[in-house]
């Protein structure tokens, strides 16, 4: 809940409208709690795997959601977050201010953590905020930042909402939108923010077709509302809602607001400027979503993945129940039609790996590869020229230094791009390895199916197939490390030069630095991308190994319902005692799938 709602007592609309959200939140809690006792329920009955019912238990458990704000710069991202949360913590200014992206996310005890481009990480007072995203205080990325993390004691982000301010697009400083571009990839939602007195160029427009590729839902915001009348401002949104409609192939709300003006009413206790920020209004629309759309759309999904597990085991007992009124002959001979089934589904688990192998190596072999080269080729390019620069700034110095700090300004170049690439492609290759990924599970979900389908016709039992996203998570982690050749090396390999005239020795030691940094660049390239096939490799042997245990666990449920009902049909007890069994397996599965059923229809 945003809690800023709550301080304004005088305005029963406001309130009214505040506990609606409420209501919503209360519902989306309720299902989520449905959804835990179901797994708690679904654990205490036999046959449905345990690994299963942990992998859905696990996204339920570590569910977050990004919500990334974008937009061209000076649109107000920054002070649009200042205000949800109602504190001047991120920075803001009448120049492009925010160059590295700041993740916020629920602390009880308000932190600040900064990840370096190298993978370090470190926990600096949230005063120096300012030191680390902004270009005045980082300037060009100086200090290698690849993000800062917040915690902040804001309710709202409890249910595992993350806010993530990013660089601007469209400024004088182009890493800023690349910046921005990367963690689109991250977003669940999006907030677009547009100026009301610049109403949207060319260059938000076409930005907006990349935050529509990523994003599930955008929300677009027309900040400085408080600069224009009454009647500017409802041009202004009218012109915006046109080029949207357009862009979006349907009309999409527009949200006027001031993001300034908020968060000072908030500061000073004004509802009146509150109401004339009309950021309310907006909160109010995000909340419904992040409570109910956002919470609902994941127990859905989940409760779909569940449902699919309780179909299949509801199957088995029928088919236990059925086999056990069924003559012995005629059952073997069934079971015996099984057992030949198997042979082709192992076939089709053959076909299954070589299939993902030679997907994954195209993906390694192709991708990476060119990725690879192509950044290796570019970077060899720029740091030539940032020697030859450096050089001629620097080439006054002692012949030793002059080489010294040539081959420092090559290593860290090299390394500070290789460290940025090899995040940004293990961002972009984690996607398309999950992209991967969901295209066979849906294959693996086909040949569960198709057993189903035929012990359903072998018996003359109904099963009906519940479609579920995959739950499979990659785990493993990036163990790429930066070399370079030892000083010692080095030193010896260039101390002749040293020892030249000056005017004979440097362009030699420009020429050594020029291959010392291709050298470098070279191979870490190499190790970049074995590295990247390794992970791959990691990665595709547990999901093969993960999927292929599904199919024999399906297999594995139908028989040893078939089995049981064999042994037990030798003795009129045991049949009667089994037959009981199933009964109430039955009744037990029957209850927990319309419960499941009432949650699949959340979202």
């Amino acid at each position: 809940m945003f809690e800023r709602l709550a301080m304004d007592q005088d305005a029963p609309d406001m309130a009214q409208d505040a506990t609606t959200a409420a209501d919503v939140g209360n519902s989306s809690e309720e299902n989520r709690h449905i959804l835990r006792q179901c797994l708690s329920d679904a654990a205490t009955l036999p046959g449905i795997p345990s690994a299963a019912l942990q992998a859905i238990r696990d996204r339920a458990d570590s569910s977050v959601f990004n919500l990334v704000v974008v937009g061209e710069f000076k649109r107000g991202k920054s002070s649009l977050i200042n205000a949800l949360i109602n504190a001047d913590l991120l920075p803001v200014g009448v120049v492009p201010l925010t160059a590295i992206a700041t993740i916020l996310e629920y602390g009880d005890i308000p932190a600040m953590r900064v990840e370096f481009l190298e993978g370090s990480e470190q926990q600096v007072p949230l005063a120096a905020l300012s030191d680390y995203v902004t270009e005045k205080g980082n300037p060009a990325n100086a200090r290698k930042v690849r993000e800062v993390h917040i915690r902040w004691p804001s309710p709202w982000l409890k249910n595992g909402v993350r806010l993530i301010d990013t660089p601007g697009i469209g400024s004088v400083y182009l890493h800023n939108t690349d910046v921005t571009r990367r963690f689109l990839s991250r977003a669940d939602a999006v907030l677009f923010m547009l100026s009301a007195d610049q109403p949207m160029g060319q260059a938000e427009f076409d930005f907006l077709e990349e935050v529509r590729k990523h994003a599930g839902r955008t929300f677009f915001l027309l900040n400085k509302a408080d600069l224009l009348s009454d009647e500017e401002l409802e041009e202004s949104s009218a012109f915006v809602s046109s080029v949207l409609e357009k862009a979006m192939g349907a009309a999409v709300p527009v949200y006027p607001v001031s993001a300034r003006l908020a968060l000072e009413s908030f500061k000073t206790g004004s509802p009146e400027g509150l109401e004339k920020s009309r950021l309310p209004f907006f909160i109010l629309a995000l909340e419904k979503f992040l409570m109910e759309d956002k919470g609902n759309a994941l127990v859905a999904s989940l409760a779909k993945a569940l449902s699919r597990l309780v179909a299949q085991v509801r199957f088995n007992t029928e088919l236990a129940g059925s086999a056990l009124s069924m003559p012995q002959q005629e059952l073997r001979r069934k079971v015996e039609a099984l057992e030949k089934k198997r042979g082709e589904v192992e076939q089709e688990k053959h076909d299954f790996s070589i299939l993902l192998e030679a997907d994954v190596k195209r993906l390694s072999n192709h991708e990476v590869t060119a990725d690879v080269e192509a950044f290796k080729e570019a970077l060899i390019h720029e740091t030539e020229k940032k020697l030859q620069n450096h050089f001629n700034t620097v080439r006054h110095l002692p012949s030793g230094k002059l080489h010294e700090s040539l081959q420092h300004l090559a290593v860290d170049e090299v390394r500070s791009a290789w460290d940025s690439f090899r995040r940004n492609e293990d961002e972009k290759l984690d996607a398309a390895f999950r992209a991967l990924c969901e295209r066979f599970s849906r294959k693996i979900d086909a040949t569960e199916d198709e057993l189903y389908r035929f012990s359903s016709e072998l018996f003359s039992i109904p099963f009906e197939s519940v479609a579920a996203e995959s739950v499979w998570k990659a785990e493993t982690s990036f163990n790429y490390k930066f070399w370079d050749t030892p000083a010692s090396l080095t030193t010896l390999a260039t101390s002749l030069l040293h020892a030249m005239p000056k005017f004979i020795g440097d362009p030699l030691i420009l020429k050594s630095a020029l291959d010392y940094s291709r050298e470098i660049a070279d191979t870490q390239a190499g190790r970049v991308r074995f590295d990247f096939s390794q992970r791959l490799d990691q990665n595709m042997r547990a999901f093969r190994s993960a999927m292929l245990e599904r199919i024999d666990t399906t297999l594995e449920g139908i028989e040893k319902a078939l089995e049981k009902s064999l042994k037990a049909a030798e003795s009129p007890e045991q049949a009667e005692a089994r037959a009981r069994e199933n009964a109430d397996q039955l009744m037990r599965l029957s209850s927990l799938a319309d419960r499941l059923q009432s949650l699949t229809g959340a979202a």
